[in-house]
């Protein structure tokens, strides 16, 4: 007998993956805050162009969600309206 056989095999632990939220999950999120979110924000954070920003928020609308717009100095801000339509 060898001494690589009388070692106890090493047996490879499987690796925890984190599960990155959806953009989808991360807009709601955006919307939920206080201080909401305006397409500027949108276009920086996600890379997308005003039209798919205006996209993602109409689809949060078309799931159910209470989206308002507000008028600001920094252009408009969408805010999901707390207790109407929260996922």
């Amino acid at each position: 007998m060898t001494t690589s056989e009388l070692e106890p095999q090493k047996t490879a632990k499987p690796k925890t993956v984190a599960i990155k939220p959806t953009r989808q999950a991360q807009l709601h999120k955006l919307l939920t805050r206080k201080s909401g979110v305006t397409i500027a924000q949108l276009q920086k954070t996600f890379g997308w162009q005003p039209h798919t920003a205006r996209a993602a928020i109409s689809a949060q609308r078309k799931a159910g969600c209470a989206v308002t717009r507000t008028e600001t100095d920094k252009g408009s801000v969408y805010r999901i309206v707390a207790g109407q339509g929260d996922q």
